[in-house]
This record gives structure tokens, sequence and C-alpha cells, in this order.
């Protein structure tokens, strides 16, 4: 009868003997953070909680001996575990951070907790983290069935007025067309198109054309000087000299307002062709560009 008691007393001792010696082995932890609310947790939050401590043992051996990652306990599951090094020494300084989600299906309001747990680090270290109690809310207080019925319309994202966006697209695309046309009909010389199969207006291309040539040509400003001698020809239907041009305008009455450039031009010409002083055929060109323009304009009706 004597022996049961002491076989007891000594099994208290050794429980005894183990918690102390667990207690002797926890590392002291300096800063313990907790998630910032403890109430109105639900489904799917993370939940996130980091402790800071000192020891001496590496950081890859805390490491192996972190918790694994999808470890659950009372519906509350570990998605990460890190530990990260913060300051290097005779002790090394490290911060552990625990990251669990809520996994339940509770229709009411219950107490849940993350869980305590010891980590032991080395055979002579552990870390003895508490338990951190919180209350779980569901997201609908009865059945889903319930819930079904009772669900509202979401609310439709509200609309944006088209209409001053539309009027402004308009407005800018109808000036593009004006301002595509107008380049055209003042550039081109395309025979095909209205108004721009006239006589002057193939010279002035050709002249303008001759004028912005970087290709060295002796014969460049003689052909200019046809170019325009063959427009007035063929609008006046034979070969026009400067005797012929009043006698041209009153054929022509539009080119009455040009008579005097016409003139010029016949007079830059028998310079250019007949005199033996030489011309600065970048100025003559400049001129008969000028004049050109001038007949063309006339001749389209600008």
């Amino acid at each position: 009868m004597t022996l049961l008691p002491k076989l007891l007393l000594l099994i208290a001792l050794l429980f005894q003997s183990a918690i102390i010696c667990a207690e002797d082995n926890a590392i002291a932890i300096s800063n313990l953070t907790n998630p910032a609310r403890s109430t109105g947790i639900q489904i799917g939050d993370v939940l996130q909680r980091s402790m800071t401590f000192e020891t001496a043992t590496p950081q890859n051996m805390i490491s192996k001996a972190l918790p694994a990652k999808g470890t659950r306990n009372d519906e509350v599951e570990l998605i990460a575990a890190s530990i990260v090094r913060l300051k290097e020494g005779s002790k090394n300084q490290y911060k552990l951070e625990l990251n669990y989600q809520v996994f339940t299906n509770a229709t009411r309001s219950k107490v849940m907790a993350l869980p305590a747990q010891t980590i032991k680090i080395s055979s002579t270290e552990q870390l003895v983290l508490p338990a951190w109690r919180f209350w779980f809310s569901p997201l609908v207080e009865t059945g889903i069935v319930n819930a079904k019925a009772n669900v509202q319309p979401q609310v439709k994202a509200p609309t944006i007025d088209l209409n001053q966006h539309a009027l402004g697209l308009k407005v800018f695309s109808v000036m593009l067309i004006l301002s595509i046309i107008g380049l055209i009909y003042v550039n081109a010389d395309t025979q095909w198109l209205p108004f721009c199969k006239g006589n002057f207006a193939r010279a002035h291309k050709q002249i303008k054309r001759i004028s912005r040539s970087k290709v060295t040509d002796i014969n460049r400003l003689k052909k200019a000087l046809f170019s325009l001698h063959s427009s007035f020809n063929k609008t006046y239907g034979s070969n026009l000299f400067a005797n012929d041009v009043g006698d041209f305008v009153s054929e022509h009455p539009k080119f009455m307002p040009l008579q005097q450039q016409i003139l010029e031009f016949f007079t830059l010409s028998n310079q250019s062709l007949f005199s033996r002083h030489r011309q600065d055929d970048r100025e003559m060109l400049l001129k008969l560009l000028s004049i050109s323009k001038s007949l063309r304009d006339c001749e389209r009706g600008v």
C-alpha cells in the first residue's frame, strides 16, 4: 500500500521538473504583436502575429523548426511562416512572422483563437507562443437558403454621358477631313482631281520641285521658265509672247489682276535666256515660284 503513493509522488515530481525545465528553455520574446482587431473577423481573413527574440541559433536551423505551411488547428490554417534576422552579433536578433487564415462554416458568432505553439529551435531553446482569442463573425446569421431569398441586386455603375464627347469627335472629324481636302487642293497636281488639272497648277508643281531639289543642275532655271511658258501657250492656244499679253488677259479676264506679274515673267525670261549677264538662279527661281503660285491660285479661283 505504501508503494503506490510513493510512485504517484515520483510521477508528480517528474512532471513538475519537466515543466520547470521547459520554462528554463523558453526564449524571452522582446516584442509580440498580435492582429490589430479581435472582433468582426470573417471567413478568409488573414491574421498576422509577429514576435522579436534573440538567440545564438543560426537562421537556417530556425527556418527548419518553423511549423509547416498548411497546418490547421481549430479551423485556423497557417498559410505563411517567415524568419528575418534584424541584428547580427553574439546573439542574433530575429523577427518571426506567422500568417493565419480563418476557415469555418459557423453561422453564428463564436470565440476562436490563434493556437498556442511551442517551437523547438534547438535542443536547449524553444519559443513558447500563447494563444490569441478573437470573435468570428459569420457572413450570414442563418442558413444559406434564407440568405438567397433576401439577396438584393447589385447597384449598377453610373453611366457616363457621351453626348459631349460624340459632338467633339464629330467636330474634329469634320476639321480633319476639311484639312486633308485643303492640303490636297492646294498642293496636288493630279489631273483627275477637280480643279487640279490646270496648266498653271502643273507648272507651279514642277517649279516648286525644281527649286527644292538638292541635285546640281545648270539647266534648272531654263526648265522652270519653259514649264511656265508651256502653260501660257496651252492656255492661250498658241505661242504667247510679251506683245500678246493684252490679248491673253482679254480672252481670260480672270488673269487681269495679274497682268503686271505676267509682264514681269516675260521680262525675267528675256533676261535669263538672251542676256549675257549671269543671273542668280536661286533668286530667279523664287520669283518664278511666286508668279506661278499666283497664276495657279487665279486659275483655281482662290
